[in-house]
């Protein structure tokens, strides 16, 4: 590739903020500066919330950017009128989604073929060009099923297809791995490496995970929305400075109320993207510090996630702002109870530990007698006064009541452990 190619993507001190100008405002990126040479395959690596998601959204023109420039070919695409805009979406950039976005309506094969119709492209020649799209990727066969009746493999093949369209020069790969198993993943980092080689397509990857860039030929470190270090690597050298570059990671130190945005993440945004989950953390946190209120944390959750959201739909996004009220709540009720067995460490807990074991089991869907809610106030009462573990806490839980335990499934022990650890977690919240 020669030198003096011109970039087909340059980003000139480019900055992006989610809510700008409020009080919860989260600034994305942070003067990035990148160049793109024409059929180059590209990585912007990174932990979660490093800005990944955000610089593939302003490439893709889905978002503008707020300040500085993204040239395409030599135009500026903040210039663009909304014709112009939705021409380049159309056909200058195609994007393969971590969640798939295939219409649940449509068939495998007018999936593929509605980014034709937005062109005004005939359907026979449409169902035609997008029928030799499934036979590259080897699932011709699934041309006439609906997605649900797919694998995650299948899924996302078909989601490439899909990108591959309109034949643009430029793919945007977001997480692509994300949801598919280790065959699978193994499949579409081969096609993205085909893209690359056979079509001399610009292939722009993020990931957090280190294994799929060893066909990248240049990697963007990315870190609190700002790109650290850009490095050329190749089959034999991604391995060893990926893992130095992690181990830098690994270095960073977290706050007490990070650390709990965190550990609350991993409890109620199972299943969700890397983004997703880092962004809920940030928001989180501003919760609990009280920088924002139920509400706005509730509106959060619910505005999608190209807006500076978490994308929930309403009934999760009530869901999960009750999780996390309910949490504040108990957690503070815990901090009263800490400051008391500082003062008197034998004083006695009985109501507390009630209402704490009430707490536990409000989602429960079992029945517990009373010799089980004993037992399992006596081990909430030796818990919160730091005489077992964790893991014992658990262990006892999960136990058969003719062993003494609480008898309950060793999942739901597990859950509830996690939980009660969410609070007592002994770091007072501010007030309100």
């Amino acid at each position: 590739m020669a030198d003096n190619m011109p970039p087909i993507i340059k980003m000139e001190d480019v900055n992006f903020w989610y809510n700008l100008g409020k009080p919860y405002e989260l600034q994305a990126l942070k003067n990035v500066n990148v160049e793109i040479k024409r059929g180059e395959y590209v990585a912007f690596f990174g932990p979660s919330g490093s800005g990944k998601t955000s610089i593939l959204y302003l490439i893709a023109g889905i978002e503008p950017s707020q300040k500085g420039r993204i040239m395409i070919n030599g135009r500026d695409i903040g210039k663009f009128n909304k014709k112009e805009l939705a021409v380049y979406r159309q056909i200058g950039v195609g994007i393969i989604f971590q969640q798939f976005n295939l219409i649940p309506t449509l068939s495998v094969l007018n999936n593929v073929a509605l980014p034709m119709t937005f062109l005004g492209i005939d359907i026979k020649t449409r169902e035609k060009e997008a029928m030799k799209l499934l036979e590259r990727l080897s699932i011709a066969d699934l041309a006439p099923r609906l997605p649900h009746e797919l694998s995650g493999g299948q899924q996302q093949r078909v989601g490439i297809a899909r990108a591959l369209a309109n034949n643009p020069p430029i793919i945007i790969a977001d997480e692509p791995l994300g949801n598919l198993d280790s065959e699978n993943s193994k499949k579409v980092l081969a096609f993205l490496k085909e893209l690359n080689e056979k079509d001399n397509r610009t292939i722009v990857m993020v990931t957090h995970e280190a294994w799929s860039l060893k066909d990248v030929r240049r990697i963007f470190y990315l870190r609190d929305g700002g790109v650290t270090k850009t490095e050329e690597t190749t089959p034999q050298t991604v391995k060893e400075s990926v893992s130095k570059e992690l181990f830098g990671y690994m270095g960073k130190q977290m706050t007490p109320i990070e650390n709990l945005s965190v550990a609350v993440s991993h409890l109620i945004m199972r299943g969700f993207s890397a983004e997703e989950a880092s962004r809920f953390q940030f928001y989180l946190a501003q919760r609990l510090n009280q920088r924002i209120g139920v509400y706005e944390f509730k509106a959060i959750l619910d505005k999608p996630f190209s807006q500076g959201g978490i994308g929930l739909w309403k009934q999760k996004a009530t869901k999960v702002s009750q999780q996390v009220e309910d949490i504040i709540s108990q957690r503070k009720q815990i901090d009263d109870i800490f400051q008391e067995l500082q003062t008197n460490p034998e004083a006695p807990l009985a109501s507390e530990v009630i209402n704490v074991r009430q707490w536990l089991l409000k989602d429960y869907r079992g029945e517990v007698n009373e010799l089980q809610a004993m037992r399992m106030d006596e081990l909430l009462n030796e818990r919160m006064r730091n005489i077992i573990t964790p893991e014992n806490f658990a262990k006892a839980l999960s136990l058969p009541k003719s062993q003494f335990g609480v008898g309950l499934a060793i999942h739901t022990g597990q859950a509830m452990t996690e939980k009660l650890d969410l609070a007592l977690e002994q770091q007072s919240l501010p007030k309100e």
